[in-house]
């Protein structure tokens, strides 16, 4: 988006629009909003698989966590 877009300036035009096509963006937004998430947890899982085959993870209790904070 352009700098000269606001929020309010779109909210201001989505209003101008019929109930039927309000509710068609609102699909389309809430589908693609969904989308981007899964992406993003996507990316998180392939980078925790990569962290945790090239041996950059460790296990241990809470007390273990703690302990190495402590330190």
């Amino acid at each position: 988006m352009s700098p000269s877009v606001t929020i309010n300036r779109v909210l201001e035009e989505i209003e101008q629009l019929d109930l039927d096509d309000r509710i068609y963006l609102h699909e389309v937004l809430s589908s693609r909003l969904i989308e981007t998430k899964r992406a993003r947890i996507a990316d998180r899982v392939r980078e925790a698989e990569q962290n945790y085959a090239e041996g950059n993870v460790r296990s241990g209790s809470v007390d273990d966590l703690l302990g190495e904070l402590n330190d």
